[in-house]
């Protein structure tokens, strides 16, 4: 690099008078805000924050850097010398991600992530991490089948970034409070959002969840759990589908196996979720079994699912909730009530809804409390770092949403074709209107992708007639269909 002094005479020439800038002190810039180097001459000229053109050093100063956050309490000790690094066993193509979300970017606005030891490479959260997951998702920030005209491509896809981002930092950021006792409140906003992926367990960083000996300070940690972390729920069709795993370990403080608490970015919890994960993977040709060994949710780096589970809920539709990406792109139908009201489009506020269920709007004050507030805050701050826009203030809560999601009616589900089950034909399945664990996606509200698994998810209902019927409340006296 060159001398400090020549990159701010070249600095100062080209663009700005560094001494009429806030934020610059004793006229240096710096090196954790630096994101993308050009060359004017035989110079070197660095952007800042967004790594394109239109950025500004205005911009990267309103935000700051994470070099002048205070540093993050750190939690066990720390990552090991040696260890396994995020592979892809696929080898999946490049993301147009890459393209524009740098590793530079994600170290500065993640310092203090995996405990407070930082995005190292060698525990869940990591650029490398992160980049592999991205590859799985080829939509995912890049505007790809984003047909929405409210936004240019290049704000839709920062938008997106902002919307996971901001969940991310609500469920598994630091979010500490004390930071606006000492700082003013930009500074105390721009080290408060610059805490995501700090947590691996729900509860963490200590999860009471876990043995107090183990209390969460390395992945492998989750490996059992108390009764408290257990999260299995049942049904005849879940049991059916997604069996929580019985295995016990000889720990008395956390002897259950099959704990399905939170975990990962933005916490995928229960057992059917993990299911459906495990689904996913391998139709992607990635055999894991997420049932019996949950926490390999956290420990498995080939590739790394504590990021790619998160990215898969994002990006997944389950009848009747759309994806939260979808929502954010606007590839979503809201129903005729809800667009008359505004909640259409490219928004944000339904995807509180979706994650947690929360809809009470944004507090006054910084950071306010938790829940959608801080969802809300921390995306309007994203997008600011992004200079990317947020988009009405109105829908970014979904406080005033008039027709919940689970309120919007068509068919959800394949479920047994009752207007034949009695019949001495072969039993079939058809769309239902109410929810199940085999989704039917009604080409009027889900993408054409999605649309697609049709075919095979009525199949996979018929085959699960005969394999299961008493889920159904099915027999072969009530129910000729079985014998053909």
């Amino acid at each position: 690099m060159l001398l400090w002094n020549n990159l701010l005479s070249v600095l100062n020439a080209l663009v700005y008078s560094v001494e009429n800038l806030d934020g610059f002190e004793n006229g240096l810039l710096d090196d954790a805000s630096i994101i993308n180097t050009t060359f004017v001459g035989d110079s070197e000229v660095h952007q800042y924050n967004q790594g394109t053109e239109d950025n500004s050093i205005v911009t990267a100063i309103d935000y700051g850097s994470a070099s002048a956050c205070p540093k993050a309490a750190k939690y066990g000790t720390g990552p090991p010398e040696s260890c396994t690094e995020p592979t892809d066993p696929n080898n999946m193509p490049a993301s147009e991600l890459e393209s524009w979300f740098t590793k530079e970017m994600f170290e500065d606005l993640f310092p203090f992530a995996n405990l407070g030891w930082g995005p190292v490479s060698c525990w869940p959260y990591s650029y490398e991490a992160f980049k592999i997951a991205s590859r799985y998702f080829p939509e995912f920030g890049t505007s790809i089948n984003v047909t929405n005209t409210v936004y240019t491509a290049d704000e839709n896809k920062k938008r997106d970034l902002a919307a996971f981002f901001a969940h991310a930092v609500q469920e598994t950021g630091e979010n500490n409070i004390a930071l606006y006792d000492t700082l003013s409140d930009q500074d105390a906003s721009n080290c408060f959002y610059r805490g995501g992926f700090y947590n691996w367990f729900e509860g963490g960083p200590t999860s009471s969840f876990l043995d107090p000996k183990t209390p969460g300070y390395t992945p492998a940690d989750g490996s059992s759990c108390a009764s408290a972390g257990q999260y299995c729920s049942a049904s005849s069709q879940i049991t059916y589908f997604y069996p929580c795993s019985n295995e016990t370990v000889e720990n008395t403080a956390a002897p259950y196996k099959g704990c399905y608490f939170g975990r990962g970015a933005i916490q995928i919890s229960y057992n059917y979720n993990y299911g459906q994960f495990q689904d996913w993977l391998k139709s992607v040709n990635i055999d894991v079994d997420l049932l019996n060994e949950p926490n390999l949710v956290m420990t498995k780096m080939d590739p790394p699912l504590a990021v790619l589970a998160s990215l898969w809920f994002y990006m997944t539709p389950q009848p009747p909730k759309p994806a939260m990406h979808d929502i954010v792109m606007g590839n979503w139908n809201s129903g005729a009530k809800n667009q008359v009201a505004g909640y259409t489009g490219p928004i944000f506020g339904p995807t509180s809804l979706i994650i947690n269920n929360e809809c009470s709007g944004e507090d006054p004050t910084n950071p306010g409390g938790p829940g959608e507030s801080r969802r809300i805050k921390a995306f309007k701050w994203f997008c600011g770092y992004f200079d990317a826009p947020t988009g009405p203030e109105e829908t970014l809560s979904c406080k005033n949403m008039p027709v919940p999601l689970d309120q919007i009616f068509y068919n959800l589900s394949f479920q047994p074709d009752w207007s034949s089950t009695w019949k001495e034909v072969p039993c079939t399945c058809a769309p239902a209107s109410y929810g199940g664990l085999i989704f039917y996606y009604d080409p009027d509200y889900y993408p054409d992708s999605f649309v697609a698994q049709n075919d095979y998810n009525r199949l996979k209902c018929i085959a699960s007639i005969y394999a299961n019927p008493s889920m159904y409340s099915m027999d072969n006296k009530t129910s000729p269909c079985l014998n053909y």
